[in-house]
């Protein structure tokens, strides 16, 4: 595993990657909604689906470092590694990452499927309304993840 990342803090380039998506996804998915509204879905799903392999990429990125690389001693080497600062930071992101991420991929999963049908058909204000909430989602666990990386990593 690469020992350093490409950010200038202890992380690694996988954990340094990660963040990387954190910093994009919010505004690569507003730009989605973006394309949605102007009715190209095609565009919209493409871009949709890209942002959430890209985000399992991501974790699963983060989660390697962490468990098989080199991530969790450059952690422990963090001045807060065991502040009750990051510990809230932690359970606040987990409690806004997981629910986001399980309803990113249900809605992905249904408007997939309904995809061939009329666009935007009865499903389209469901939709909408979801997948604004998964926006919200995304950008507060970026605002947390980020949060963590730069206590984490950076301290």
């Amino acid at each position: 595993m690469p020992s350093t990342g490409f950010l200038g803090t202890r992380a690694d380039v996988f954990v340094d990657a990660a963040i990387l998506f954190l910093v994009v996804a919010p505004f690569a998915m507003a730009y989605a909604l973006r394309l949605a509204a102007q009715r190209r879905h095609l565009d919209h799903r493409n871009l949709q689906l890209g942002l959430l392999l890209a985000g399992i990429a991501a974790v699963l990125l983060l989660e390697g470092s962490l468990r098989f690389g080199g991530a969790a001693e450059a952690y422990a080497a963090s001045s807060l590694h065991d502040s009750a600062t990051v510990r809230v930071t932690f359970l606040v992101h987990l409690a806004v990452a997981v629910p986001t991420f399980i309803v990113w991929c249900g809605l992905a999963t249904l408007s997939w499927r309904r995809y061939a049908l009329t666009l935007p058909g009865s499903f389209g204000r469901t939709h909408r309304r979801w997948g604004r909430l998964v926006l919200a989602g995304l950008c507060l666990s970026s605002a947390t993840g980020i949060a963590l990386y730069v206590m984490s990593f950076g301290y």
